[in-house]
Order: structure tokens, then C-alpha cells, then sequence
């Protein structure tokens, strides 16, 4: 079964997967990437601070880089709100009478 390895590059530097892990294909490698980078990013917000620009690179057992995957691909940001409805919205943090 082929070896890949996941590389962090953030604005604090870059981190080498020295280990890799055993995965059947190149997409179940990229899936892992996302779920690292989702677990990652769920880290950052906690702290109040995600950074979008990081990226996981995976190489295969020759060191050959295969894919760069962006912080910014794991996730779908929105910032529509949500429609109100009945004219009864609730009261928030901030709001006169909240």
C-alpha cells in the first residue's frame, strides 16, 4: 500500500511529516488532508484566528509532491444571513431589549 506524507505550511513555517501514513489511493490521501486541515482550522476558531492562506502538501514515498491543498478548499464560508421569519426575530448580544 502506498506511503503519503502531509506537510503543514502556515504563516509560523513549515512542519514535515516525517511518518506518512498508509492509504489505498490518492484521494483517500487528499480526504485525510481535509479532515486535518478541518481539525486544524477547528483549533484556530477557538482562538479566534483562522488562517485561510495555510496549505497541506502531499508527497508520495519518492518525495514527489502530488498536491498542495489550501486551508481555504476544506471549507465553504457563507456570509448571507439567514432570512427572518414573521418579523419575530430573537433578541441577540447587543440588542436593545436582549
Amino acid at each position: 500500500m502506498p506511503r503519503f506524507f502531509f506537510h503543514l505550511a502556515n504563516g509560523s513555517g513549515f512542519v514535515e511529516d516525517e511518518e506518512g501514513a498508509e492509504l489505498e489511493t490518492l484521494e483517500a490521501a487528499r480526504q485525510q488532508a481535509l479532515t486535518a486541515i478541518r481539525d486544524i482550522m477547528a483549533t484556530e476558531l477557538k482562538r479566534g484566528d483562522i488562517s485561510l492562506g495555510s496549505v497541506i502538501e502531499i508527497e508520495d514515498e519518492k518525495r514527489q509532491q502530488l498536491m498542495t491543498i489550501p486551508f481555504s478548499d476544506a471549507v465553504k464560508i457563507t456570509t448571507e444571513r439567514p432570512q427572518q421569519h414573521g418579523g419575530n426575530a430573537a433578541k441577540g448580544v447587543g440588542d436593545e431589549n436582549g
